[in-house]
């Protein structure tokens, strides 16, 4: 039968196994197949980058991309007044949902107020300003839209908002526009971020930021995150007594080194997730607010202990992401179910992984990222010796393992047999054919694995893997390098026994 006398919802079905490369190739065959090729779920999912003037006025089906894609880039350091007025023209009743766009001040200033207009159905926009002329240094960007609800604004830019449905805004630049915009946003913001770099104008700038915080209600926020100095955590309760619904926190020290004890969150005890970043920490005064909030989430980044022998203690944290280690004192989470470890390759990875499986029994997720100096010893009679993920067997309830930029060559797998591991998500490793097959045989309750840009001697090893286990789900994303006969565009991996 031949493929188009099938039913379109069936046809549909069908071309979705295709690549996007394919896709195109197959629309040139008949009017019915563009039409089910480009049918509006696909166009949904496709993001159209538009780089240069043939973008617009050259390539072919330019209007009918522009008018049915829902996610649009522009990357242009120039508009002509004929190309914006084409690009309005083609855009004028778009579907669009997502916008990003990359320019200079003046460029980015001309695209926002000719295209806002035109799509009424517009819900996020990421907006970068690049670079600082003098021409355009004190213009204003003015950003109105009756629908848009996510913002991220960002770089050399003077930003004005006036969107009554906003309720997501993330910015690195500090102004008076700015300042003023979230002072008339207070009421309907539900996640605020502000961060950037800290120069004594964006100090100033932040100060101003924390008296709107301070003296106005929101409450209607969830998540705040900021960029804070020593001083400014001094306001922290004030500010959170009028946040009657915060629940995330996350906060980035600039500047000297300051204690952070848990006092400057007050009686925000309804936190339910905590990020700080090159805080020191006291550890006692810490664990008094862990006791008494409903905190689940912990991120502590680059974080020193000021107590090194007294661990922090919880019996509700769920999930915890540290970099790096507190030296080699882990804390006693005894219900923590998700793990990740970041950049602490300087640790003794073992007694990491000893006291992982001593803490937290019922972890179920584990993320090692750039860890481990050792390497395997091949005759010695340990196990874990051989391979130190041989000590996951003893996680009974771990499912999901995620190795991030780690050698893994040489490991012998065959310890791991015990394991209930089901989902093994490997980025940017290096490891062997030989490995990768004895990785899916050792792991006899794996049901996926995803290789994800990993440097294999043997790149086609996919479908021999696929051969070898049935049952397990295998997706490979083939690394960007290729092989040289030598390991030096993987040069800064860390190896790990």
């Amino acid at each position: 039968m031949d493929i188009s006398e099938l039913p379109p919802e069936m046809m549909e079905k069908i071309f979705e196994y295709l690549t996007f490369r394919e896709r195109i190739l197959a629309s040139h065959t008949c009017k019915l197949w563009h039409e089910l090729i480009f049918c509006p779920k696909f166009c949904k999912r496709l993001f159209l980058y538009m780089r240069s003037s043939k973008d617009i006025v050259e390539k072919p089906f330019a209007r009918e991309m522009l008018a049915r894609c829902s996610n649009m880039v522009i990357l242009r350091s120039n508009f002509e007044d004929h190309e914006l007025s084409l690009l309005k023209d083609y855009m004028n009743g778009a579907p669009l949902e997502l916008l990003k766009i990359r320019a200079t001040k003046c460029v980015a200033k001309r695209i926002v107020e000719t295209v806002l207009e035109v799509v009424p159905g517009l819900k996020t926009l990421h907006l970068t300003v690049l670079g600082h002329t003098k021409k355009c240094a004190d213009e204003v960007i003015r950003i109105t839209h009756q629908k848009l609800e996510y913002a991220v604004l960002n770089g050399y830019g003077n930003y004005a908002i006036e969107c009554r449905n906003l309720t997501v805004l993330e910015s690195d630049q500090m102004n008076e526009e700015m300042i003023r915009s979230i002072r008339c946003l207070q009421d309907q913001l539900q996640i605020l971020q502000l961060f950037g770099g800290y120069t004594f104008h964006h100090r100033a700038a932040m100060r101003a930021a924390y008296n709107v915080l301070t003296h106005y209600h929101w409450d209607r926020l969830r998540e705040l995150k900021l960029s804070t100095s020593p001083t400014s955590t001094d306001n922290l309760e004030t500010t959170h007594e009028h946040m009657p619904s915060l629940q995330k926190l996350s906060l980035h020290l600039h500047g000297s080194v300051h204690t952070f004890t848990g006092n400057e969150v007050g009686a925000a005890t309804r936190l339910s997730e905590l990020t700080l970043e090159k805080y020191r920490i006291d550890t006692d005064s810490f664990n008094k607010l862990l006791t008494r909030s409903a905190l689940k989430r912990i991120s502590l980044l680059n974080c020193l202990c000021w107590s090194v022998e007294v661990p922090l203690k919880s019996a509700y944290i769920k999930s915890l992401t540290l970099r790096p280690m507190y030296q080699n004192l882990l804390p006693l989470f005894p219900s923590l179910e998700e793990l990740d470890l970041q950049s602490i390759g300087k640790t003794n990875v073992l007694h990491t992984l000893l006291q992982i499986c001593e803490y937290y029994p019922d972890l179920e997720r584990l993320i090692l990222r750039q860890n481990g100096m050792m390497r395997p010893t091949p005759n010695s009679t340990n196990v874990t010796a051989r391979n130190s993920f041989s000590l996951l067997n003893k996680l009974d309830k771990l499912k999901a393992l995620h190795v991030h930029r780690i050698d893994l060559t040489g490991i012998d797998w065959t310890t791991c047999e015990g394991s209930n591991v089901e989902y093994i998500h490997l980025t940017g490793c290096s490891i062997e054919g030989t490995g990768s097959e004895k990785l899916v045989q050792s792991f006899k309750n794996l049901r996926k694995l995803y290789l994800d840009h990993c440097y294999l001697q043997q790149p086609r090893v996919t479908d021999g893997l696929r051969s070898l286990m049935r049952d397990c789900q295998i997706s490979f994303n083939p690394s960007p390098f290729r092989r040289t006969g030598c390991r030096r565009d993987w040069g800064d991996l860390i190896p790990f026994s």
